[in-house]
Parts: structure tokens; C-alpha cells; sequence
């Protein structure tokens, strides 16, 4: 007979709790078809992204390859620029240091000669000629005149 009431004790405090249990994974199971069909969908969009990005990707690695292409001819146009400026550079060096020169020498070859052809060259008049081969005397401390 105690083996009878501890039976409807326990067969009385496990029938709620089984009841219970079968409402919970009822509505577990209701949530987890829902929340599958979304998974499902979301998982069908994931891979429809990865695939989109892949494209993409495929396309950029082609654009780049179009690039690479042009950043190679700028910097080719770089390198002849920074060789003209060097030319520049040495041409201007030379004609600052050649340049004096060549200009005197193109003065003296196209100067009107201030001696005869037939007589020598007198490189220093001397005191008493030099104001006559200026074309003018002046007194110490006034400028020279100069007619032109």
C-alpha cells in the first residue's frame, strides 16, 4: 500500500511537469521552424553577397591590372621629366659659366675697331692721349661727359 500512495505521488507531481515539458519543446519547435525559414533565407542572401563581392573583386583585380598599366606610364613620363630637368639644369650651369664669355667675345668680334687696319694695336693710351681718345676732357672730381 505505501508503494501505491508513493506511485500516485509521483505519477501526481510528474504528469504536470511532462505537461509542462511538452508545451516547451511544442513552442520550442514552433520557433525553431520560424527561425529556420529565416535562416534559410538569410543564409540564401549571404551567399548571393559572397557571390556579388566575389564579381567584384574579379572586377577590381581587372581594373587594377588597366591601372597598373597606366601607373607605369606616369611614372616612365616621371622619369623623362626628371631627366629633362637635369638637361635644364646642365645647360643652364654651362651657359651661366659660358655665357659671360660668349657675350664678350661677340662684343669684341662685332665692336667697331678703334685703330686703322693697317696700324698696331695700342692696348693703354697713354696719360697725355687718353682724354683725346675719349672725346672729351673733364676736370678731377666731375664726371666725364660722354656725347652720344
Amino acid at each position: 500500500m505505501v508503494g501505491l500512495v508513493l506511485l500516485a505521488i509521483l505519477v501526481g507531481a510528474g504528469v504536470p511537469a511532462l505537461v509542462q515539458l511538452r508545451r516547451t519543446l511544442r513552442s520550442a519547435q514552433t520557433f525553431l521552424d520560424s527561425t529556420g525559414k529565416r535562416l534559410d533565407r538569410t543564409l540564401d542572401e549571404v551567399t548571393d553577397a559572397a557571390a556579388r563581392i566575389n564579381r567584384l573583386g574579379k572586377s577590381l583585380e581587372k581594373d587594377a591590372e588597366g591601372l597598373r598599366v597606366f601607373t607605369d606610364a606616369a611614372a616612365g613620363l616621371g622619369r623623362s621629366l626628371k631627366q629633362a630637368q637635369e638637361s635644364i639644369r646642365l645647360v643652364t650651369v654651362v651657359g651661366s659659366a659660358v655665357g659671360p664669355a660668349l657675350v664678350a667675345g661677340l662684343r669684341e668680334l662685332f665692336s667697331t675697331p678703334e685703330h686703322d687696319r693697317s696700324g698696331s694695336i695700342s692696348p693703354v693710351a697713354t696719360e697725355s692721349e687718353a682724354p683725346a681718345a675719349r672725346g672729351a676732357e673733364h676736370e678731377p672730381g666731375t664726371r666725364p661727359r660722354h656725347d652720344a
